[in-house]
């Protein structure tokens, strides 16, 4: 499905996130029914399973999968372009660091990191070859990339179920409870405009990375991808 011409330039992005940051973690888990942690422990498990020690939580949100990955052991900086969600990561994980930083130009030397998360952040990134670029530029030598993003699901019945709670009852109940009209009518169409797994590993590719993998979660509602430098 070719992509919509959604508005994702980092003012708007910042601004959409700034707004729902104070009902952020709830909604998350509400409409999601809790599944989003299950989700979040499959990425983390990865970064972990690689060997990582140093990790960038790219739009890190209000830290979630940092503090898990801290909880693990490993060096966390964490790295979003919502000041509001900033202000809550840094509130929920002192002992992390947590920076502005926009994923097109990255506030980072080359090959800093062992790897880089992005957990549902990666499709509101604009010119996500420029910033798939970036990530790859801030690896070290064979570090890893792990994302974990929706999908639609192939199954015609499960996708039909999918489409319909994601196109009318998420964004109702997300409106309902943020007050935010946009934010929520926002995400579905953003999602269902996320290339297909197979685009999105081949985006991955032409950036650079190698030994990439996509793996269904929950029937093809979100993956996993992992990748190498």
């Amino acid at each position: 499905m070719p992509e919509k011409q959604l508005r994702k330039d980092a003012e708007t992005i910042s601004a959409m996130f700034d707004s729902i940051a104070p009902n952020y973690d709830r909604l998350n888990h509400l409409l999601s029914f809790g599944i989003d942690r299950i989700w979040r422990r499959r990425l983390v498990g990865a970064v972990v399973s690689s060997g990582a020690e140093s990790v960038l939580d790219l739009a890190c949100g209000t830290g979630d999968v940092s503090l898990a990955l801290r909880r693990k052991g490993l060096e966390v900086t964490g790295a979003d372009i919502s000041e509001n969600m900033l202000a809550l990561a840094r509130r929920k994980a002192p002992d992390i660091r947590f920076v502005y930083g926009d994923a097109a130009s990255l506030p980072f030397d080359d090959g800093v990191f062992d790897a880089v998360t992005i957990a549902f952040g990666i499709r509101n990134f604009d010119k996500r070859d420029r910033c798939l670029r970036e990530i790859f530029r801030v690896l070290k030598d064979n570090g890893t990339l792990a994302v974990v993003e929706f999908s639609i699901p192939r199954n015609r019945i499960w996708r039909g179920i999918y489409t319909f709670y994601f196109k009318n009852i998420l964004p109702a109940v997300g409106r309902a409870v943020s007050r935010q009209t946009y934010a929520y009518t926002y995400l579905p169409e953003s999602s269902f405009d996320f290339p297909a797994p197979e685009r999105f590993c081949l985006e991955m590719e032409e950036s650079g990375f190698k030994d990439v993998v996509p793996r269904s979660m929950t029937g093809g509602v979100a993956y996993l991808y992992t990748g190498r430098k």
